[in-house]
């Protein structure tokens, strides 16, 4: 039987951190910020400390900032391989580059070297790729890899987008997704591919896909990685007066009657056992 760790963040802060545990192995999904790397790292211990796969959606310090600060201080957490898709190192550093005080050519070292002084292999993941874990139990299918053609919200439409097929249930993995990501995976797959039992709310529920994108993947259950201040889209006049789209967002899938459930990151670490869900 397999379960889904959805983590807090201890910082309340936008944060993408999922755990796919099953039998002996685990899935890990992003991490969050480096500021999210001590609890992640106890996390993964309290679990094993090893991770068989290691997925990061996109090219973004609050997606894999935990992942390379975990590796670099913790060498007892082993990963057995690193699996993602990131678009051209020109194409990083030209259309962002800096984040917040990072700038981008130093990220890139930071990722490659977190691997390469472990030893551990880099899957460039492509659209169509299927693997296999758990002897077989799990399924990831890659439904999308970067297009470089999208130059509108980049490095965020820059994001995989894949599924864990795990005990009957579908659960995808949007990313940061934006409009235009959303509008191109629409245009690839039919409702039924796209219907999953989970979604994870892209772009941590704002700024993302459209409404339409959600009505065709039809999620009984939505997991929003979604801190408090932009569930509530705090802003100076106080609820719904700050710069996001999240209300926007709460409304389009209460409008969903195939919602059974949200999961959000501001009721903290919550364990969801797929077989019995």
């Amino acid at each position: 039987m397999a379960k889904l760790h959805f983590l807090k963040s201890v910082t309340d802060t936008i944060n993408t951190s999922f755990i796919l545990e099953s039998g002996a192995d685990l899935l890990m999904v992003d991490g969050g910020f480096p500021s999210e790397a001590p609890y992640l790292y106890e996390y993964l211990k309290s679990l094993g400390g090893h991770v068989k796969a290691w997925f990061i959606t996109h090219f973004h310090t609050d997606h894999m900032g935990a992942f390379f600060t975990v590796l670099n201080e913790h060498p007892d957490i082993t990963v057995d391989k690193v699996y993602y898709n990131f678009p051209s190192d020109d194409f990083l550093i030209t259309r962002e580059p800096k984040q917040d005080d990072w700038m981008t050519e130093d990220l890139i070292r930071l990722v490659r070297n977190a691997t390469a002084d472990r030893n551990i292999p880099v899957v460039t993941v492509q659209k169509g790729d299927v693997y296999e874990f758990d002897t077989g139990n799990v399924m990831v299918r890659i439904l999308r890899s970067p297009d470089e053609s999208l130059t509108h919200n980049p490095i965020n439409n820059s994001s995989i987008v894949f599924r864990f097929e795990a005990d009957g249930k579908r659960i995808l993995f949007l990313g940061d997704l934006g409009v235009e990501g959303g509008n191109q995976l629409m245009k690839m797959y039919p409702s039924e591919e796209l219907k999953s039992d989970y979604v994870q709310m892209a772009h941590h529920g704002q700024g993302c896909v459209t409404k339409e994108c959600y009505e065709k993947i039809r999620p009984d259950y939505c997991l929003w990685p979604t801190p408090s201040w932009l569930w509530d889209n705090m802003g100076p006049g106080g609820y719904d007066t700050g710069i996001f789209g999240t209300v926007v967002t709460r409304g389009w899938m209460s409008s969903l009657r195939c919602v059974k459930r949200h999961y959000i990151m501001i009721h903290g670490t919550q364990i969801i056992d797929l077989a019995t869900n």
